[in-house]
C-alpha cells in the first residue's frame, strides 16, 4: 500500500508535490504549536483594598484639637458696616489622615432665623492667616451646597497628612438684608470638611 501510494507521487507534477509538502509542513508546525504546555497558575492570594484615612479636626488656639468644638458668637453687626469682629474669630484645622485633604466649608445645620434675615445678603468672609485672598461667601451658599460637601477654601490647595492651616472668620450684613429694628440668626454650624486629593 505504501509502496503503490509512492509510485503515485512520483508520478504526479512537481508542482503538485511541493505543494504536498508545504501543507505536511503546515500541519507538523500547526500541531506544535498546538501541543505548546501551559504552566500551573502562580497566585497573589488574600489581598486587602483599603482607602486612604480622611479625617479633619478643629481648634480655637491652635494646640487642643478636637472633632467638634463650641462657635462664636458675631455680635454688634450694623447692615451695611464692617466686617465683625474686626480681627475675626481664629479657627484652626488639621489634618489628622494620611491623605492630602482639598478643604471645604459649609453650614451643616438648619439656620434658625425667626427674624426672616435674607441670607444671600449676609457674608461669610474667610481669612488665610498664612497668606492668600479672603473669601467672602454668602450664608445662603455655604447652606446650600452641603450635600457635595460645601465651598472650596482656595488656601491652601491641599492640606498634607499632619499639617495644620488657620482662618479668621468675619460676618457681615447688606444694608437692605432685613427690615426691622434689629435680628439674630442662630444654630450655624460651620462644619469644615475635605476631599482626598493627589499629594
Amino acid at each position: 500500500m505504501k509502496w503503490n501510494y509512492y509510485k503515485k507521487t512520483q508520478k504526479l507534477p512537481t508542482t503538485i508535490k511541493a505543494a504536498l509538502i508545504v501543507l505536511s509542513i503546515v500541519a507538523v508546525s500547526g500541531s506544535v504549536s498546538y501541543a505548546a504546555l501551559l504552566s500551573q497558575q502562580a497566585k497573589l492570594t488574600g489581598n486587602t483594598v483599603q482607602t486612604a484615612t480622611a479625617n479633619l479636626q478643629v481648634s480655637n488656639d491652635g494646640v487642643n484639637y478636637s472633632d467638634s468644638l463650641a462657635g462664636y458668637s458675631f455680635v454688634g453687626l450694623i447692615p451695611g458696616g464692617q466686617a465683625l469682629p474686626v480681627d475675626g474669630n481664629v479657627v484652626c484645622i488639621k489634618n489628622t489622615g494620611d491623605s492630602a485633604l482639598a478643604l471645604k466649608l459649609a453650614i451643616s445645620s438648619t439656620p434658625l432665623n425667626p427674624d426672616n434675615v435674607d441670607l444671600t445678603k449676609v457674608h461669610v468672609i474667610v481669612t488665610p492667616t498664612s497668606g492668600g485672598s479672603p473669601q467672602n461667601f454668602t450664608m445662603q451658599s455655604l447652606i446650600t451646597p452641603d450635600p457635595s460637601g460645601g465651598m472650596a477654601l482656595l488656601t491652601p490647595i491641599s492640606l498634607l497628612p499632619g499639617e495644620s492651616t488657620t482662618y479668621r472668620i468675619q460676618v457681615s450684613m447688606d444694608i437692605d438684608a432685613l427690615s426691622g429694628a434689629s435680628a439674630s440668626i442662630s444654630n450655624l454650624d460651620f462644619s469644615f470638611s475635605g476631599t482626598a486629593v493627589s499629594q
